[in-house]
Order: C-alpha cells, then sequence, then structure tokens
C-alpha cells in the first residue's frame, strides 16, 4: 500500500525546487551559461527535481505493483505501462533518469544548452508528473 505521506513530502520537495528553478527562467542562453553559479541552481533543482520523481515511482512500483527494475529509466517506463502515467508521457520523459545521472556521476560531462532547455522548456513536464501522481493517489481513497 502507498504511503500517502512519503509520496506528498517528495511533492513538496518539487513544488519547492520548481519555485525556485522558476525565478531562473527568461534568461538568454549566454547569460545562462556566463553565471557558473547559476549553472549549479539549475543543476542542483534538477537533481532535486527528478530524484523525487524517480523516488515516487519507485515507491508506488515497489508497493502497489510489485515490480521490479534494473535502473531508473526503467522506473519511468513501468509507470506508464501500468497505467500510472499516461505511456506516451512516461516514453518522452524517460531520459530524465539519463540526466539525473549524469548530473550525480558525471558533473563534469553536463550539456549546459541541455540543462537551459530543461530550465526554459521542460519544467512542465515536472508539474505534468505531479498532476498524474495527484490523480493516482484520488484514485487510491
Amino acid at each position: 500500500m502507498v504511503d500517502r505521506q512519503v509520496i506528498e513530502s517528495h511533492l513538496q520537495n518539487m513544488e519547492e525546487a520548481l519555485a525556485n528553478l522558476g525565478r531562473y527562467r527568461n534568461l538568454s542562453l549566454e547569460e545562462f551559461r556566463d553565471d557558473l553559479s547559476l549553472v549549479w541552481i539549475v543543476e542542483k533543482g534538477l537533481e532535486i527535481l527528478i530524484q523525487n520523481l524517480l523516488d515516487i515511482g519507485a515507491h508506488i512500483l515497489a508497493s502497489e505493483i510489485k515490480t521490479d527494475w534494473d535502473d531508473y529509466g526503467e522506473i519511468i517506463l513501468k509507470l506508464g505501462h501500468h497505467g500510472i502515467i499516461p505511456i506516451d508521457f512516461s516514453e518522452r520523459i524517460q531520459g530524465m533518469a539519463g540526466l539525473r545521472n549524469i548530473l550525480i556521476h558525471e558533473y563534469l560531462r553536463v550539456d549546459v544548452p541541455k540543462l537551459y532547455d530543461y530550465l526554459e522548456n521542460r519544467l512542465g513536464d515536472f508539474t505534468e508528473y505531479m498532476s498524474f501522481v495527484q490523480e493516482y493517489l484520488g484514485e487510491k481513497t
């Protein structure tokens, strides 16, 4: 059975990270690239968002479906295959797991334009994911 408090705590972390990252939107790529402190802020914010997204998915899968997975990318796809999030959405965001690994383990290879793209164009994916999770929790009551 899903522990709502665990999921709600992760959702709260995501809301806070989204609010903080939202303050840095609408800069040019050049302004973003030239401010190393800002790049680091966005890296950490995205790491927090993705990790919480994956932790929510792992918790739901372990609690409700009892599936196992070999890597984080599978968590996202399994959420889609089990109808927790739409399959097309899971396929679209699957790459977030790879970005998380780069942010944590291979930070010297971070693609700054990719971070900028997430900041400017992909934060809505996290909001959408949160909505799907809340909808799923609503069905469980």
